[in-house]
């Protein structure tokens, strides 16, 4: 059986719709990895915030201080190693079709991204010792911090 082209039209609307639908009900199904040299200001304070939520929350939840240092946003590295793992939790974690061993492939890349981000963070840094010639972030005084977002922000919309 053959379709008229305006049945199948009808047909990818109905597709499209169906989708869409879908992608309003799980919105975690339209994140992408980030692009960091692609963002736009108001894009990268987006990224910045899910970033820097999420990063507590690993810190916290799997003890990793003196894995991932106080000042990782201050590391250009850090942040896209970080990035790439927020992404793959997402994957795993939030994907309503993900397999079952998505958790478990996740956590062996957590142990994988534990040592690439000490050889990254070629200064040394952890919690209590940063490099010395900059100030050594407090996780309770987010000024280091804010200052960082603000001139990324800054420079992304020098650049547009």
């Amino acid at each position: 059986m053959t379709l008229s082209l305006e049945d199948e039209i009808l047909l990818l609307r109905a597709q499209v719709d169906y989708l869409l639908e879908r992608l309003a009900e799980a919105p975690e199904l339209a994140e992408r990895p980030v692009t960091w040299t692609t963002l736009h200001p108001a894009q990268a304070g987006e990224q910045w915030a899910l970033l820097i939520d999420w990063t507590s929350w690993l810190r916290e939840r799997y003890q990793l201080h003196e894995h991932i240092p106080a000042c990782w946003f201050a590391h250009g590295a850090l942040v896209e190693e970080l990035s790439a793992l927020r992404s793959a939790w997402v994957g795993a974690y939030l994907d309503p079709h993900a397999a079952l061993g998505d958790p478990a492939n996740w956590h062996d890349l957590l142990d994988r991204t534990r040592y690439r981000l000490r050889a990254w963070d070629r200064n040394g840094c952890s919690d209590g010792t940063h490099r010395p010639d900059l100030t050594l972030p407090d996780d309770t005084d987010a000024t280091l911090r804010e200052q960082a977002l603000s001139d990324d922000l800054s420079r992304r919309s020098e650049q547009e």
